[in-house]
């Protein structure tokens, strides 16, 4: 889950929780605040009563709102002086004075005949006269208070759900706004790369908590700058320093070797041919490493024109005899006029570690197959050979550098780790793409992909 919908989540969650919680109080309120009118009413009819008792000099000849059960008792003799319409279709107990209660489940039986059951709110007044002590007893249906109950017991729910929609609304939108910042850090954050570590997040004068995070992210950018480029110029400057004893000590050993090898005990010669496969072997991962070290430092190249059909030509050319010393049969097409734009020593290195690694990872008595060709808006060749190939769970890191899929097989054959990540950066730099695909057994091919051009 984003934090953008945990946060909404909460705010909505928190208004839900507060809604319902003043929900609840509210109704409770209302419902009170119905009893306590419903009792002020009985109370002011009850009243009413004692002035029209006042008036009528104890008679009970009295006109009231048919809508009032009302029963006048004689409190010493307990006898009935009045009784109200509705007092007669409705019976209720009697309460104590001074007191309210509420009756459920009254049966109310009108003039018709037909009957229903209803609830009724009663309150007992002491009333005195001269020397007469009267109890009246007032109640009143609770059919309106029932029915504004249930239109609240209804019209909360739907408060609620009203107040949660509106709560998603803004919640949404407050997110956004709170959670811009982050978006744009994001944003900034993916585009950098060993390739572009100069590059910092935004710093804003406002001194929250996003400002923070964006200065000890740049912070953290710094140290991995610094260790990036420490590690760079430690592999370059090692690589250089290796480059002129490796050199001496290969021609020392091709000195012995052309003079004095026959005169040398079988054991010494054949660790003296040893010890020059390795040191060829070195003097060639020391060159990877400068190139590869030289060609991270580069943000783009001066491209030019590049007959791209010469080149392949040239490069089959200086392989046909390592391929025809394995029995490797090399297929060629390519169109007779191809054109790139970019740096031809460059390109040549790339196809020239391709054509090695097809050479070099095939079968005796094996297949290569080049072929080039121009679409719309981009040059595609394709190296294909037959060969052992690449396990699938190993295709996503052969360009990694130091990267090798059989460590035994690749020592046998003097493999670094660094030709395909070095054809990597050079098709980077020309704007195109390389990609590799494999069936293990049957056959490897990697697909180059450069942006068109017409020397026309």
């Amino acid at each position: 889950m984003t934090v953008r919908r945990r946060i909404m989540l909460l705010i909505v969650g928190t208004g839900l929780v507060s809604g319902f919680l003043f929900s609840g109080v509210v109704f409770y309120e209302l419902v009170e605040q119905s009893f306590r009118l419903l009792d002020s009413m009985l109370e002011e009819e009850a009243y009413k009563v004692i002035e029209l008792l006042k008036h009528e000099k104890g008679q009970p000849n009295l006109h009231i709102d048919d809508g009032y059960w009302i029963v006048i008792y004689d409190r010493q003799s307990s006898k009935v002086i009045f009784r109200s319409n509705l007092a007669d279709f409705v019976r209720l107990p009697s309460v104590k004075p001074n007191s309210a209660v509420t009756i459920r489940d009254v049966v109310v039986n009108d003039a018709s005949g037909k009957s229903k059951v209803e609830a009724f709110r009663l309150r007992a007044f002491p009333i005195f006269l001269g020397d007469k002590d009267y109890i009246v007893q007032v109640g009143r249906s609770l059919g309106k208070v029932e029915e504004e109950i249930r239109e609240l017991v209804w019209g909360i729910p739907l408060g609620l759900i009203f107040s949660v929609l509106i709560l998603i609304l803004i919640s949404h939108f407050v997110t956004g706004k709170i959670l811009k910042p982050i978006g744009q850090m994001k944003d900034l954050a993916r585009d950098i790369s060993e390739k572009n570590l100069e590059q910092r997040l935004p710093v804003n004068e406002q001194g929250d908590e996003f400002n923070e995070l964006a200065l000890t992210i740049n912070q953290m950018l710094d140290r991995l700058q610094y260790s990036f480029m420490r590690q760079r110029n430690f592999l370059f400057d090692t690589s250089h320093e290796l480059k002129t004893p490796l050199a001496t000590i290969r021609l020392a050993i091709g000195e012995i070797c052309s003079s004095d090898i026959d005169s040398l005990s079988p054991s010494i010669r054949d660790n003296l041919l040893r010890l020059n496969h390795q040191v060829l072997r070195m003097e060639r991962l020391v060159k990877d490493l400068l190139d590869m070290s030289s060609l991270e430092t580069l943000s783009g190249l001066d491209l030019k024109p590049v007959h791209l059909t010469e080149l392949l030509s040239a490069l089959i050319e200086d392989y046909q005899l390592l391929s025809d010393a394995r029995s490797i049969t090399m297929e060629v097409n390519l169109p007779e006029n191809l054109w790139v734009k970019g740096d031809e020593e460059k390109l040549r290195r790339a196809f020239s570690n391709l054509l090695d690694n097809a050479i070099k990872y095939n079968e005796d008595g094996g297949q290569i197959a080049i072929r080039a060709e121009r679409e719309v808006a981009e040059t595609v060749v394709i190296i294909k050979n037959t060969g052992p190939g690449v396990p699938e769970e190993d295709l996503p890191k052969v360009f990694d550098q130091f990267y090798r899929v059989e460590k035994s097989r690749s020592l046998d054959y003097g493999g670094s780790g660094l030709g395909l990540p070095i054809v990597k950066r050079i098709v980077e730099l020309h704007r195109g793409k390389v990609d590799i695909e494999s069936k293990p057994g049957v056959r490897t091919r990697v697909i180059v992909r450069l942006p068109g051009y017409n020397a026309r």
